[in-house]
C-alpha cells in the first residue's frame, strides 16, 4: 500500500496553548537557524547578503546556537534502497517479482539526459550553484511559518534525497510482516511537518545536506534522489517508474515523459497520470514551461511536447507482486519463494531472508524449463479440465512434475487448476500445490498405489533375486508370523498385524505361478505379496527411502511414537499405503533412470544481489541410493509395463525407450502414472483433493469412464506430455543389467504336433485334434539352440520364455489381464 504524504496539525489544547507553543519552537528553531546561519557563513554556504535577514530577525549568533546546530547528526547512515526481486525460469525469462518498494536502482548514465534536466529544472534548478541549502527558500520558509503555516518549502534536491533516505532507513528497520498502518506511522515519524519537531526535522536535513555535499559530487546526489523519489503507481526509482509508465527503460525518455515523470515527485497520488489525467497533465506542463523559462527547451521542442496528450503517452505495464503473475508456474514459484524463505543453507535468519527477497533487489534463477512448462500445463489442462471433470459434484483434479535425473532439477510442474490465496476462490481455484509436499504449501499428499511396487522390486534385486524368478501370485491370507521386520525393529521382531489378504483387481485370483517380471508388467498385487513376504520389511522401507520416499506430511504412526515422514513398516506398504507427493515420486524414479543415483529435488540454481555478487546456493544433493546394476534390473522390467503390461499403447514417439508404473488405489481414489527416459522423469496424478472418492464413474473432459486405472488417463496424460517435452532431443537408451539380474527364463513347453493320420483316415489336411493312439499329446523340450526369444513367437516343439506363449503352448505365468486396466481375472490393482 503506498503510503500517503500527509500535512501535519499543530498540537495542543486551546487557541492560547498552541500560540504559546508555536512562540517556544519559533525561538529555539531560531537560535538552531542562527547557529546554521553562523556555522553556514563561515562554510561558504549563504552568499553575502542573504543571511542578514535572518540574522536580523533572531539576533546575533552566539557560541551558543553555532554548537546547537552543530550537535546536530553530520552523517547519514545510508540504507541499502529497498529493490524488487526478480524470479527468473531456467532460460532467464521473467516468472515473478517481489517488493515493498518497485524499484530497480540504475546508474546515471542510464537515465536519459532530458530527464536529468527536467527534475533539476523543476525541483531545484539552483541545484548546480548551492551548498546542500538554498537560503532563497530557507528565509521564505522561516517568513510563512512564522505566520503559523507548516513548515515548508526550501527543500533542496540534497534535502529531498535526505528526507527519502531517511523514510527507507526507518521502513527497513520495520520487521518483513508490518502491517501497512506501523509502515504509515514509520513515514510519517521522519517526515512530520509542524510543531517543534518539524523543525528540527528540517534543520537536521539542512545539517545533513551540508555534510553530503561535502562527500559527494553533484551528479551522485542527482542519481541517488533518481534512484530512490517516489513516482506514483506504487513505483520508487526512475527505472522502475519508466518501465511501468511507459514500457521503456528511463534512458529511453523523451522530452513530455520525462516532464511527466518530473512533475509526479511532488505529489505522486494527485498527479496520477490515470486517477487524474487532467491534473497530471497540467503540471507536466508546469515543467515544461518551466525547463523553457530556463532555456533547457526550446519554444518549438516546448510546444509539440505541450500539445501530446498524457493519455498518448502513456503505456502502462502492470507491475504485479508476488507468485499469482507467473501463471501456469505459480506453485513452483511458491515452491520456490518456500525454499529460499526456509532454508538456512541459503544464509541468514527467515526474517533477514523474507527481507532480503522483497527488498533486496535478488535475481533468482530458477531451474523452471518455460517450454517443459507450457506443455505441462496445456497438457493436464486437456486431459483433466477442472470445469468440467467431475465425479460425485466434485471437481477431479490432475498434476504433472518432472524432475532431470542425475541433478534432482524441477523443469515442470503444472495442475489444473488456477492459482488463488483467496478464501473465496472457487472449487476450480486453490493456493495448494498438488505436486510438492505439506511443509512446501503443498497437500497431504495421495497414496501411489502400485507406483511403490519397484522398491519391493529393487529390494528383491538387491537381496540377490532375479526378474525370471518365479513366485506364488495365488490369492491367499499371509498370517503375521510370516513376515519380518529386520534391521529397523529389535532382533527377532516381526509383524503382528492380522493376516493380510491382499487382493487383485476386481478380486481375480492371480496364478499360483508368475515371473517377478510378470507381475511387475501386469501389476500384480498378490505376486508382488509373495515377493515382499521373502524380505525384510525394513529392507523395503529403507531402499525406498534412501530413494527419498517420505509422507508428505509427519504423523506418529510409526515405534515412537514422535512426529515423522518416515514411511509405515508394514506388508501392505507394497501397495503404496502412505500418502506422497507427486514430486517425491518423480524425483524417485528419476534415481532409477540415473542407474540409482537419487537426487533431492532443486528448484534454485542461483541467487545474485543487488550489486550482482553471487549468493550461496546448494548445488544437486546426490547420493548413490542402490547400485547401478539393481537400478538398471528395475529399469528392464519397467520397460516392460510399457510394451507388454499395463500401459500398453502408451509408448513414446519415434520408438524411444522409456520405462514406468502405473497405479490405483483402492477403490481407484486415486490414478498414477510415474515414468522416465535416461533424460526425463515424470509423476502424473489424478483424483479429488483432499477427498477418498473414487474416481469410478467420473465424467472428465466430456468422456464418461465407469472404471479408472492407472493406465486409463494417467499414462496416456503422461505420454501426451513426454512427447512434447522431449521432441527434438536425442534418443538415449538404458543400460542393460548383467544377466544374474534378468535370471533365466523357466521353460514352457509346447505341444508338438500330432502324427499324421494313416493314409486314406481323416480328411482334413491339418493335424489331427489327437494322436491316434487317443493319448494326451506328447510335450517335448526345446532342442539347444530352439528355445523361442522374448518378443517372438515360440515354434511347435519350441520352450517359449516366461511371460510368453506360442501355438499350443501354456498360457503365460499369472494368466488373465493387466493389473491396472480392467480384466477378466488376475488383474492387479495397484
Amino acid at each position: 500500500m503506498p503510503l500517503r504524504t500527509t500535512r501535519g496539525s499543530a498540537e495542543g489544547g486551546d487557541a492560547g496553548r498552541s500560540e504559546r507553543r508555536r512562540r517556544t519552537s519559533l525561538g529555539r528553531a531560531a537560535r538552531l537557524l542562527a547557529g546554521f546561519v553562523a556555522a553556514s557563513t563561515g562554510a561558504g554556504v549563504l552568499t553575502a547578503g542573504l543571511a542578514a535577514p535572518a540574522v536580523i530577525a533572531v539576533g546575533q549568533a552566539s557560541n551558543d546556537t553555532v554548537a546547537g546546530f552543530d550537535g546536530l547528526p553530520a552523517s547519514l547512515d545510508q540504507p541499502a534502497l529497498s529493490q524488487q526481486s526478480r524470479i527468473l525460469y531456467a532460460d532467464g525469462s521473467l516468472m515473478a517479482t517481489f517488493y515493498y518498494e518497485d524499484r530497480i536502482d540504475v546508474p546515471l548514465a542510464q537515465v536519459a539526459p532530458v530527464m536529468q534536466k527536467a527534475v533539476v529544472d523543476i525541483e531545484d534548478d539552483r541545484f548546480y550553484e548551492h551548498g546542500g541549502v538554498d537560503p532563497r527558500g530557507l528565509v521564505r520558509a522561516v517568513v510563512d511559518d512564522a505566520r503559523g503555516g507548516d513548515v515548508q518549502g526550501a527543500s533542496t534536491l540534497t534535502q529531498q534525497w535526505i528526507k527519502n533516505v531517511q523514510v527507507e532507513e526507518a521502513l527497513a528497520a520495520l520487521p518483513p510482516d508490518a502491517s501497512a498502518a506501523d509502515r504509515q506511522k514509520a513515514f510519517d515519524d521522519v517526515t512530520v511537518r509542524s510543531g517543534l519537531d518539524g523543525y528540527v526535522r528540517k534543520l537536521r536535513e539542512m545539517r545533513l545536506a551540508i555534510a553530503a555535499e561535502k562527500e559527494l559530487s553533484k551528479d551522485q546526489i542527482l542519481e541517488d534522489y533518481l534512484n530512490i523519489a517516489n513516482f506514483g503507481g506504487g513505483q520508487y526509482g526512475v527505472e522502475a517508474a519508466s518501465e511501468h509508465w511507459f514500457g521503456k527503460p528511463a534512458s529511453q525518455l523523451d522530452l513530455p515523459q520525462a516532464a511527466l515523470l518530473a512533475g509526479l515527485v511532488q505529489d505522486p497520488s494527485g498527479y496520477d497520470p490515470v486517477q487524474h489525467p487532467q491534473a497530471a497533465q497540467q503540471r507536466r506542463d508546469t515543467v515544461l514551461d518551466r525547463m523553457l523559462q530556463l532555456g533547457t527547451i526550446s519554444q518549438a521542442d516546448h510546444d509539440a511536447a505541450e500539445a501530446l496528450p498524457v493519455a498518448q503517452e502513456l503505456d502502462v505495464q502492470p507491475t504485479p507482486n508476488g507468485c499469482a503473475q507467473a501463471g501456469s508456474a505459480a506453485y513452483f514459484c511458491d515452491d520456490v519463494v518456500t525454499q529460499f524463505r526456509t532454508d538456512d543453507a541459503f544464509g541468514g535468519t527467515q526474517a533477514q531472508r523474507l527481507q532480503e527477497l522483497y527488498r533486496g533487489g535478488l535475481t533468482i534463477t530458477t531451474t523452471l524449463d518455460p517450454a517443459k512448462q507450457r506443455a505441462a500445463s496445456e497438457e493436464v489442462d486437456r486431459a483433466v479440465p477442472a470445469d468440467s471433470s467431475t465425479v460425485a459434484g466434485q471437481h477431479v483434479g490432475a498434476s504433472i512434475v518432472s524432475v532431470q535425473p542425475g541433478t534432482g532439477k524441477v523443469v515442470a510442474m503444472a495442475q489444473d487448476r488456477t492459482y488463488s490465496t483467496s478464501p473465496d476462490a472457487p472449487a476450480t481455484a486453490t493456493s495448494v500445490d498438488f505436486n510438492t509436499d505439506r511443509s512446501s504449501g503443498g497437500s497431504s499428499g495421495f497414496q501411489p498405489g502400485s507406483t511403490f511396487k519397484p522398491f519391493v522390486l529393487a529390494t528383491w534385486l538387491a537381496a540377490g533375486g532375479s526378474l525370471y524368478d518365479t513366485v506364488d501370485g495365488s490369492q491367499r491370507a499371509f498370517p503375521d508370523s510370516s513376515w519380518q521386520y529386520g534391521s529397523c525393529e529389535p532382533a527377532g521382531a516381526h509383524y503382528t498385524g492380522p493376516p493380510w489378504d491382499p487382493k487383485n483387481a476386481g478380486d481375480g485370483e492371480g496364478s499360483s505361478s508368475m515371473t517377478v517380471l510378470h507381475a511387475t508388467a501386469d501389476s500384480i498385487n498378490t505376486g508382488y505379496a509373495a515377493m515382499e513376504d521373502q524380505l525384510p520389511l525394513c529392507d523395503v522401507a529403507a531402499t525406498a527411502q534412501a530413494l527419498g520416499m517420505h509422507k508428505a506430511q509427519p504423523d506418529s504412526s510409526n515405534p515412537t511414537g514422535t512426529p515423522s515422514t518416515d514411511l509405515t513398516v508394514t506388508p501392505a506398504m507394497t501397495l503404496g499405503i502412505d500418502s506422497v507427493s507427486p514430486l517425491t515420486v518423480a524425483a524417485a524414479y528419476a534415481g532409477f533412470a540415473a542407474q540409482g543415483s537419487y537426487c533431492a529435488p532443486m528448484t534454485i540454481t542461483s541467487i545474485t544481489g543487488a550489486d550482482g555478487k553471487a549468493l550461496p546456493v546448494p548445488g544437486p544433493q546426490c547420493h548413490q541410493a542402490i547400485s547401478q546394476d539393481v537400478a538398471n534390473g528395475v529399469t528392464y522390467a519397467l520397460e516392460h509395463v510399457l510394451t507388454e503390461g499395463t500401459a500398453t499403447g502408451d509408448g513414446l514417439a519415434d520408438g524411444r525407450v522409456a520405462a514406468g508404473k502405473t497405479g490405483t488405489t483402492d477403490g481407484s481414489v486415486a490414478a498414477w502414472f510415474t515414468g522416465y527416459t535416461p533424460q526425463l522423469a515424470t509423476s502424473v496424478w489424478i483424483g479429488v483433493p483432499g477427498s477418498s472418492t473414487s474416481l469410478n464413474g467420473a465424467r472428465i473432459a466430456g468422456r464418461y469412464y465407469p472404471q479408472m486405472y492407472g493406465g486409463t488417463l494417467a499414462a496416456p496424460l503422461w505420454k501426451a506430455y513426454m512427447d512434447r517435452a522431449l521432441a527434438g532431443t536425442p534418443q538415449q537408451g538404458f543400460t542393460d543389467p548383467p544377466q544374474s539380474e534378468i535370471g533365466t527364463p523357466p521353460p514352457v513347453y509346447v505341444p508338438a504336433p500330432a502324427p499324421a493320420p494313416a493314409s486314406g483316415g481323416g480328411g482334413g489336411g491339418g493335424p489331427a485334434a489327437t494322436p491316434a493312439t487317443g493319448g494326451s499329446p506328447t510335450a517335448q523340450p526345446a532342442q539347444p539352440g530352439q528355445t523361442a526369444q522374448p518378443g517372438q513367437t515360440a515354434q511347435p516343439g519350441q520352450t517359449a520364455q516366461g511371460g510368453q506363449s506360442g501355438p499350443g503352448a501354456a498360457p503365460a505365468p499369472g494368466g488373465g489381464a493387466a493389473g491396472d486396466q480392467p480384466a477378466a481375472s488376475g488383474a492387479a490393482q495397484g
